[in-house]
């Protein structure tokens, strides 16, 4: 099958041709149906008018001579306007009246007449013999056959005023009445044919169906084309991106299908630059952080190696600490990879929250009391047990209190309370300080991996800036949640919500 054959256009014209194919033979039956039940209607009416018309001027004419002496005039005209052969016998059998006889036409063709009574004032005087060409309406009558050898005996008629009659069986006598001239002919115009009217009709019809069926496939085409626009304009930017081209985009207006597949779209290729461009600076990122310690060692070495330094404690202690930074960098690489991947296996132990926080808050505070920080500790009394990893749990509080005394001046404050939250079964540990705060700028970012309030920050001052890229991803895997709030030059506090039942399956 072509490829056209198969595409989504192709397919929903080809179904609507059907549909509007459909639908027009439909109407175009019902329609031709319709027309011939009237034009047979109308035709019966035109049949019964003419019958009376007819059998009006007959018997006008029988009443004005007392006799049939000049319906042959009479019925001359009606044959010239319905182009029938009128003839009329008596109620003896004779015939008294040929249409055809009094002007020169040749006879119809037909073979059989409709018969007809002639009522006289309410006297049936004689019959009606019509025959009608094709396509002419007849008169409402029956259909007789025998009057067929009218045309045959009718050769052997005399033309002269002295017609006498035959002996012979089956002779037709003409009335001495009918010696009057003929009335000059006149000219009548001749009813159209219905039949005529009909195969106008529906000739008319057709056309204006294969003109409606042609119309209505373009129509159709077009429509769809438009329609199937944004799904080719999506293929195009899809095979861009899967090419690497990750900043293709569509037009999209929002509110119909197409429209919000467009929008999906945008979003899903905006996600992918955005990861792209998050990918290519975590690989930038990584590599900095690793060489500037790798730098660091190969520089003392090579220095210790030409002789230039002596590999002395002072030395050795330097190469030592810068070793541990690396270490410590890979460490939360490794830690902060596996949580992304889910491959963080927790330890998971019914454990004391309050105790916990102080434990790994007191750890620090000789390092506040350094600094003439007041760090305060509180928790709630009654807090049950929560099912945490106490190790984890450790290292995200250590981490942001150790964040929070660096990042304040001395003299400040440092809080840590640890309370119950109302109507749900968690606790909040909120770590507050009286530091230099965050800016509105940086504030969104301060989860992502490698992010610096400050970049000219080293490693002593702010870390690698993966700190609390871990403390977000732990807290997560617990089954709670982290939040920041800043104000510059006020401070910073983070709340972390966690579960008193621990995360929702084991990590």
């Amino acid at each position: 099958m072509p490829r056209w054959a198969r595409s989504l256009q192709f397919k929903l014209t080809l179904g609507f041709t059907l549909i509007l194919a459909g639908a027009l033979l439909s109407v175009s039956a019902f329609t031709y149906a319709t027309t011939e039940r009237k034009i047979d209607a109308f035709s019966d009416e035109i049949s019964v008018a003419r019958g009376e018309r007819l059998d009006h001027v007959v018997s006008e004419s029988y009443n004005e001579n007392d006799s049939w002496e000049g319906v042959q005039d009479a019925i001359v005209q009606v044959s010239r306007l319905y182009d029938w052969r009128i003839v009329i016998e008596d109620e003896g059998g004779l015939i008294v009246g040929d249409s055809h006889s009094a002007f020169d036409r040749n006879p119809l063709v037909s073979s059989f007449f409709f018969r007809r009574p002639v009522v006289v004032g309410g006297v049936q005087m004689g019959n009606f013999f019509i025959e009608t060409g094709d396509g002419f309406v007849a008169p409402p009558g029956d259909r007789s056959s025998f009057i067929r050898e009218l045309e045959r005996q009718q050769n052997k008629l005399s033309v002269d005023d002295d017609d006498h009659d035959d002996d012979d069986d089956g002779a037709l006598r003409r009335p001495a009445g009918n010696k009057t001239a003929p009335a000059p002919p006149v000219e009548l115009a001749t009813e159209p044919q219905l039949s005529e009217l009909a195969s106008s009709f529906n000739r008319s019809l057709l056309w204006s169906g294969f003109a409606s069926a042609f119309a209505g496939i373009g129509l159709v085409a077009f429509t769809t084309r438009r329609a199937l626009a944004p799904v080719h304009q999506l293929s195009a930017a899809a095979a861009g991106v899967a090419h690497g081209d990750l900043s293709q985009r569509v037009e999209a207006d929002p509110g119909s299908e197409l429209g919000d597949l467009g929008i999906a779209f945008n979003e899903m290729a905006g996600a992918l630059e955005d990861a792209e461009a998050e990918r290519r600076r975590l690989v930038a990122d990584i590599a900095h952080e690793l060489r500037s310690p790798l730098t660091n060692i190969q520089g003392y070495l090579e220095a210790i190696k030409d002789g230039v330094l002596d590999a002395d404690d002072a030395t050795i202690d330097t190469i030592y600490s810068q070793t541990k930074h690396l270490g410590a960098l890979v460490e939360d690489l490794r830690l902060l990879a596996l949580v992304e991947a889910g491959s963080l296996r927790l330890e998971l132990t019914a454990t004391n929250l309050a105790d916990l926080v102080k434990d790994a808050s007191e750890a620090f505070r000789p390092r506040a009391i350094e600094r003439s920080v007041t760090l305060d500790v509180s928790a709630s009394e009654g807090m049950p047990d929560a099912r945490l990893d106490p190790t984890r749990i450790r290292q995200v509080v250590s981490n942001l209190v150790e964040n929070a005394i660096t990042h304040t001046p001395d003299g400040g404050r440092v809080a840590v309370p640890v309370d119950l939250v109302d109507d749900t079964n968690s606790a909040v540990v909120m770590v507050s300080d009286t530091g230099t705060g965050i800016s509105p700028d940086d504030l969104p970012h301060v989860f992502d991996r490698f992010y610096r309030v400050d970049p000219s920050r080293n490693r002593v001052t702010g870390g690698a800036g993966l700190g609390l890229t871990i403390v977000k991803r732990l807290v997560e895997v617990h089954g709670g949640r982290i939040e920041v709030d800043s104000e510059l030059g006020s401070g910073t506090t983070f709340t972390v919500e966690i579960p008193f039942s621990g995360p929702a399956s084991d990590a």
